[in-house]
């Protein structure tokens, strides 16, 4: 089954307030948020995989990053810019910019979110987006301040389904269960995907899930102190 996995990089992420991208920080000797955010790739069988970095101006090392890790493994690379006039800002024109270079399902996997999965979760919920359209990994979490700062989503885990998301709700909470974490579709829904950065209920609700072990979304250097990056 190809696959494709866009991992935008272009943000100035401004906030982590390090004079280099956050995604660069250390967690620890030869090891930086990007490789563990990558890391779980490396459950899937690489050599069906497109990895589709969408880039701004400073990121040569994010770039080799991914070719290092992933390339290296057997995975194709491939990298584009972001041009804010002809895609859009923020998170929604990086997808845009890097959906022409994508085939079979489409998942994006965001370069400051630490996971964990099972050996198979990744591969499981790819397989739910091409049978089912749309997919995605989430985390469980009851958090109201993780709530009100991600992307929140409700789990029926009755049916399997995400019924309800929105981007960081601030009433309401009682609402919501869980965080997307990877966002996945097929083909026929491809068009969707941007809009998971402003109106994730239209990519979301209705989509199978398959929950993390784990999770981290790195915004400040703390986040990652005594973090361990997954292995696979």
């Amino acid at each position: 089954m190809r696959a494709s996995v866009i991992v935008p990089m272009a943000g100035k992420g401004t906030r982590f307030g390090a004079p280099y991208p956050k995604e660069l920080h250390a967690v620890s000797p030869h090891r930086t948020v990007l490789h563990c955010c990558l890391e779980p790739l490396a459950a899937l069988d690489l050599t069906q995989v497109r990895i589709v970095g969408v880039v701004g101006a400073g990121r040569a090392r994010s770039m080799d990053v991914i070719g290092e890790e992933l390339g290296g493994r057997g995975a194709e690379v491939v990298f584009t810019v972001q041009n804010p006039r002809r895609h859009g800002p923020g998170l929604g024109g990086a997808v845009r910019a890097g959906l022409p270079y994508c085939e079979g399902v489409t998942a994006v996997v965001l370069p400051d979110q630490i996971f964990t999965t099972g050996e198979d979760d990744f591969a499981e919920a790819m397989d739910m987006a091409r049978r089912h359209g749309r997919s995605a990994l989430v985390h469980p979490t009851t958090d109201p301040e993780v709530l009100r700062a991600d992307g929140a989503v409700a789990l029926d885990r009755r049916t399997g389904v995400i019924t309800a998301c929105e981007e960081k709700p601030q009433r309401g909470l009682d609402r919501f269960d869980g965080l997307w974490v990877v966002p996945m579709v097929s083909p026929g829904h491809r068009e969707l995907l941007p809009a998971v950065a402003s109106d994730p209920a239209r990519v979301l609700c209705g989509a199978a899930y398959v929950e993390v072990e784990s999770y981290v979304n790195v915004t400040r250097p703390s986040d990652v102190w005594g973090l361990r990056c997954p292995t696979y």
